[in-house]
């Protein structure tokens, strides 16, 4: 996973004062990349580096290194690693008071406080990997709020399929004048296009990565707290900077699959329907669906919609009609429902557009009207009806 590090000399003890409550907030961001289980033991630590009064605090799960810094009142400059779980679990613990900490001889931290003292063994802090240190050269700022949409709006459609490495990840594709956020699993397909944000910076070329899942949630639920997001790109690597934390992280390898291919190009039918009694009736009518593959059959025609499913093994059956506006030839077309209703929730409109072709060919799902600068398509395979 690693190819080599260089031993640093060894630092001096360190010490320093901090309030409990900071401390723990930024203990818990990083420890939100330390790995379950993994071979590599020293991956369980944060690796925790005091240059006068700015700590830095920095975990990784071996492709993915997240770093964060704090203001402390630093005594004495050196480096600890220290496992991150019983750290983060006493500091939890501790009242909202200033403590102080120190590493001792044996590589210990010591947490004092007004009434206790506490010993975590630590490591050799030579141990634990270097995070790349230079940004890669291609940058694209965000807004938070921007950046959040995006995510919300693809993620859900990435692959947990490790066979199929290029499809569990987020494609990201910077052109001259637009961006391209695209995800899919085989069954469903997003593709999000967006202008491009504006940046005093140099013009950024034509780029495009993969970026993992695991990384995509990390920044996720790191995003409250930023105003805008640095991306820093490189055919092997992605860096997000906030002003509160860097996350540096290897891009999947391979080859992302032509998508644009799959892409319907004349679906003529089709279906118009607001999203609330849409979304109700199919969570309704699912509950009588095969569990296995969760069919639900729409059947469309010019002033109605009918949302019906059952399972022949329990001989339970549902169906319910709906108001909705149909162009196109009547016929039915039958989808997994969970699928269905995943990229119903992430529609940012109360109103959706349903194109259409055959029984067995991909629908179309999009908004009815597209936030500005912006074009969002679904597609849907759908389940052949017997």
């Amino acid at each position: 996973m690693f190819a080599t590090y260089t031993r640093q000399p060894q630092e001096p003890s360190m010490k320093f004062k901090v309030g409990q409550e900071p401390f723990l907030q930024k203990v818990s961001k990083v420890s939100g990349v330390v790995p379950s289980r993994t071979p590599l033991t020293f991956l369980y630590n944060i690796h925790a580096v005091l240059k006068g009064n700015d700590l830095t605090l920095t975990a990784s799960d071996g492709d993915v290194f997240l770093i964060t810094d704090i203001v402390v009142e630093g005594i004495e400059d050196g480096s600890v690693l220290v496992p991150a779980r019983p750290l983060q679990e006493l500091l939890r613990e501790l009242p909202g008071e200033v403590i102080e900490l120190e590493t001792s001889q044996e590589q210990h931290l010591v947490v004092n406080t007004a009434r206790g003292q506490f010993t975590i063994p630590g490591e050799d802090p030579t141990r634990f990997p270097s995070a790349p240190q230079e940004k890669p050269p291609q940058k694209i700022t965000f807004s938070s709020n921007d950046l959040k949409d995006i995510l919300d709006q693809t993620t859900f459609a990435i692959s947990h399929d490790e066979l199929r490495p290029a499809l569990t990840g987020l494609l990201l594709q910077f052109m001259t004048e637009e961006m391209r956020a695209v995800a899919t699993d085989g069954h469903r397909l997003v593709k999000l296009i967006k202008a491009k944000p504006k940046s005093e910076e140099e013009e950024t070329g034509e780029v495009e990565v993969i970026v993992p899942l695991r990384t995509l949630n990390l920044l996720q639920r790191n995003l409250d707290d930023a105003e805008s997001v640095d991306i820093y790109l490189a055919p092997n690597r992605v860096v997000f900077d906030t002003a509160q934390l860097v996350i540096t992280s290897k891009v999947v390898e391979g080859k992302f699959p032509a998508y644009d291919a799959v892409i319907p190009q004349d679906n003529p039918n089709l279906l118009h329907v607001d999203m609330d009694p849409f979304s109700a009736a199919i969570k309704r009518v699912s509950i009588f669906a095969n569990q296995i593959n969760r069919l639900v059959v729409l059947e469309l025609t010019p002033d109605s919609l009918k949302i019906s499913a059952e399972d022949p093994d329990s001989g339970r059956k549902g169906q319910e009609e709906i108001e909705a506006k149909y162009e196109g030839e009547p016929f039915s077309i039958g989808y997994n429902a969970h699928y269905l209703l995943e990229a119903l929730r992430h529609v940012p409109n109360s109103a959706i557009e349903l194109q259409l072709g055959s029984p067995t060919s991909a629908g179309i799902l999009r908004p009815r009207e597209q936030k500005e600068g912006e074009d969002l398509l679904m597609l849907l395979m759908p389940i052949r009806l017997q």
